[in-house]
């Protein structure tokens, strides 16, 4: 019979576990308590914290066991102590990423401490000035007392507190980026406890957003003349009819690449503060994001001064941010398409990181770190309480011929 990976660890000698203790190498109890087992998929850094801006602290070799004991605000790194080959001495300590390892398939976020004290980047260790600036934002947002304001209004104006929409371009407006929480199917590996927040917002995303497609730009959302005529009302813009149909208490707002080639940062910024302004006037929290980038683009500056602006305003507002830039550093191609520009898809249809796939896939992490967000929202905000049930939409019927 396969042992339990707790009690594994639990069967470390005493006389080694007091050696170790006295020795200054463990000093938390709670590793010793409830472990989780793993193996490392292949040699990596182990990390003094989780991201990859922190310092070095060792090196791991492939298949080496590490013993889980904390994970980060999102869940993609994790405090481990690493195991000799018999398990029966601690020989390093550290951060590893999630996706990284070989994970027991018992293993629960849900079970396992977060670190919500140590930041997810050292900002002084970036190469320059400006990445500085994006690496000083965290990778999770907090929630700020003015999103509270923000929500009630809302529900005043009535907003539905399950409901959400996608604002932007075409990295935004892909169907395997939200849309399958609308999906029955999860397989959220370690991730579990994100489900409750799938499933509140979930049934929401069915319906498609007027204000998330290709070739959208700031400059086309907020203008009217780009609105449909047939949902739209007259002289109504993208961004107020979306909010006004569908009556969402959180819109994911997302614009990069079209904006970057036709506009300049300034004009960019003055764009997306009317953004912002208008859904907090209409009680619509805006959840913003980074974009990630490829260093060897010729826009890389240019993209890196829009991803600062984006940090600005959302300074600025106490709006919410997921900082996907900076979390996407780790990813083979910073997470991007061949393209350069959109988001590398996973490869299925449904949500799923059981297979480390937020490592891998740019979608896949930028799915994972917006529902994180999301559920920040959602508990901090109390939204649960305030929901009502959401229509079922009705299938659309499939023309033949």
């Amino acid at each position: 019979m396969r042992s339990s990976p707790r009690l594994a660890l639990a069967a470390l000698p005493i006389v080694c576990l007091g050696l170790l203790l006295s020795a200054g190498q463990a000093q938390d109890a709670r590793f010793f308590a409830a472990p989780y087992l793993a193996t490392t998929r292949f040699q990596m850094n182990l990390r003094a914290g989780p991201g990859h801006t922190h310092s070095v602290s060792g090196i791991v070799q492939a298949n080496a066991p590490v013993a889980l004991y904390e994970r980060s605000r999102a869940g993609n790194w994790v405090h481990v102590k690493v195991l000799s080959a018999n398990r029966d001495a601690i020989i390093g300590d550290g951060w590893l990423v999630t996706g990284f390892l070989n994970i027991d398939p018992a293993l629960k976020f849900s079970e396992l401490p977060e670190n919500s004290t140590i930041p997810d980047s050292v900002p002084q260790n970036a190469e320059s000035q400006s990445l500085r600036a994006l690496y000083s934002m965290p990778v999770i947002p907090q929630v700020s007392a003015i999103m509270n304001e923000v929500f009630r209004q809302g529900q005043a104006l009535g907003n539905q507190a399950n409901v959400i929409t996608k604002v932007g371009d075409s990295v935004n407006a892909n169907t395997l980026f939200l849309e399958p929480m609308a999906l029955p199917q999860h397989e959220l590996g370690p991730y579990d406890y994100l489900l409750p927040t799938i499933r509140f917002f979930g049934p929401s995303l069915a319906r498609p957003s007027l204000a998330s497609r290709t070739s959208l730009a700031t400059f086309t959302l907020l203008d009217p003349r780009k609105a449909d005529a047939s949902q739209c009302q007259p002289n109504e813009a993208l961004l107020r009819c979306e909010y006004r149909l569908k009556r969402p208490s959180i819109a994911v707002i997302g614009f990069g690449y079209n904006d970057v080639l036709a506009s300049t940062d300034a004009q960019y910024a003055e764009r997306m503060r009317q953004i912002v302004r208008e859904s907090l006037e209409m009680g619509v929290i805006p959840l913003l994001s980074t974009f990630s980038v490829d260093p060897d683009s010729a826009v890389w500056w240019q993209a890196i001064n829009f991803n600062i602006r984006l940090v600005e305003i959302a300074n600025e507002f106490q709006v919410p941010l997921v900082n996907l830039w900076a979390a996407a550093r780790i990813l083979p191609e910073y997470g991007l398409e061949r393209d350069r520009t959109h988001m590398k898809n996973s490869g299925y249809t449904y949500l799923r990181f059981q297979g480390g796939e937020e490592a891998y896939s740019g979608v896949a992490l930028q799915n994972l770190l917006t529902i994180r967000a999301l559920d920040e929202l959602r508990r901090v905000l109390g939204m649960d309480s305030q929901a009502s049930p959401i229509p079922t939409p009705q299938a659309t019927p499939t023309l033949v011929g």
